[in-house]
């Protein structure tokens, strides 16, 4: 009998993309999918893993999650939220072409482009200052930083990237410098083996500094201001956007707060410009 699945695959295979999610709890479907599917890599979220030789096959990713699936319609809202997350955990990159599979009560197939949405829309405000990939690099090290925590509690980091000379002098040392004598690239924010130690310096009190190629500089810096720059701050955020806003007022650096609870702010020219729930 021929697959269910096959006027699905056959839009999927039409979109041309480079790797299929498929959000399901279904073993069914997860087995359907990941049987006729052999080149392009497949990444299965399901917070049932059903014991499947499927999943041993080279081009099979499976991640456990801790939801259920949207149901019904609530797919359509959701959507996009599940494909940023994803991104952030490393999954997905910027110019990849995804088709997302979701199987509850309903089954949904959606394609998207993620040079088109979500923090890759941040490529047109930020073109002019640091390199896209510096700033993605940033944000998966920032979700890392709000999943991991600090032995086993909640944590934020400031990155300041970006017009490293300015920032230096705008921001004085509160403690030695733990990246002095670091060379560069040595430690660069794009590099993914290099995510745990710069995971743990960014947690220090204070911000971590970048140069526009993801170079760090320094750690462990507070930022100066006097009140009086042009700078805006939703009501109800603390120190730490509040010298997001204040640095990037008075340089061209980029700066990115990241929030304990949870949330990535991004801000330019001192006012915020992109937000996103990690959690």
């Amino acid at each position: 009998m021929p697959s269910q699945t096959n006027p699905m695959l056959d839009l999927a295979s039409a979109f041309s993309p480079d790797k299929i999610i498929v959000y399901t709890d279904s073993k069914e479907l997860i087995e359907d999918i990941c049987a006729n599917i052999n080149h392009t890599e497949v990444i299965i979220a399901t917070s049932k893993p059903p014991l499947s030789t499927q999943l041993h096959r080279t081009n099979v990713r499976l991640r456990k999650t801790q939801h259920t699936p949207p149901a019904g319609l609530d797919v359509l809202d959701n959507a996009e939220d599940i494909i940023l997350n994803f991104f952030s955990q490393g999954l997905l990159d910027t110019d990849d072409r995804v088709v997302l599979v979701i199987g509850t009560n309903i089954e949904s197939i959606m394609c998207f482009d993620m040079s088109r949405i979500g923090i890759t829309s941040l490529r047109d405000i930020l073109k002019d200052r640091v390199d896209l990939k510096v700033i993605e690099a940033a944000f998966k090290l920032g979700t890392m930083v709000i999943r991991e925590g600090k032995e086993g509690l909640p944590a934020g980091a400031l990155f300041i990237i970006g017009d490293s000379n300015h920032v230096v002098r705008q921001t004085k040392e509160v403690v030695r410098n733990p990246l002095e004598g670091c060379q560069s690239g040595e430690l660069n924010i794009q590099v993914r083996d290099n995510w745990n130690t710069l995971k743990e310096y960014s947690m220090m009190d204070g911000a971590m500094l970048l140069d526009r190629h993801g170079n760090p500089i320094a750690a462990g810096r507070y930022v100066l201001f006097d009140g009086d720059e042009g700078y805006i701050v939703d009501e109800g955020l603390g120190g730490r956007h509040l010298a997001a806003a204040a640095v990037t007022a008075s340089s061209r650096a980029i700066a990115m707060a990241v929030s304990s609870e949870g949330i990535i702010r991004v801000y330019k020219d001192g006012k915020k410009v992109f937000e996103y729930t990690a959690v």
